[in-house]
Order: structure tokens, then sequence, then C-alpha cells
């Protein structure tokens, strides 16, 4: 989801990863890079203390 559309609809949460469209979770068949995305995404949950926040990852899409 793009940065701006979270920011628009005022989601919860959001982890907001700089991959292609259809890649939200990193690269197909990379499993580390995808757990790295999930915990990320826990992450984001377990700290975001207020609505509308939104995490930029550091994660690379590789």
């Amino acid at each position: 989801m793009s940065k701006e559309i979270a920011d628009y609809v005022k989601i919860p949460r959001t982890l907001y990863n700089r991959f292609p469209f259809g890649s939200a979770v990193g690269q197909p068949g990379n499993k580390e890079q995808q757990q790295q995305v999930i915990h990320k995404a826990l992450d984001c949950l377990k700290e975001a203390t207020e609505g509308g926040t939104i995490v930029e990852s550091n994660i690379k899409f590789k």
C-alpha cells in the first residue's frame, strides 16, 4: 500500500515497504526477507500507540 493512501484512509497502523506492487512481504521465495517483514510488522503493531501511525521499513527489496 502506498504511504499516501494509508495516510488518507487513516489505517490504524501501517508498515510501509518500498517494494514493487504485488510483493508486500518481499521477494517470492525469499523466506528470510519475508520473515524480516513479518517481524517488523508485528513490532509495529506492538509499538504504535496512536492511530494512523505509519512506520517506514528499512528492509531492501534485493
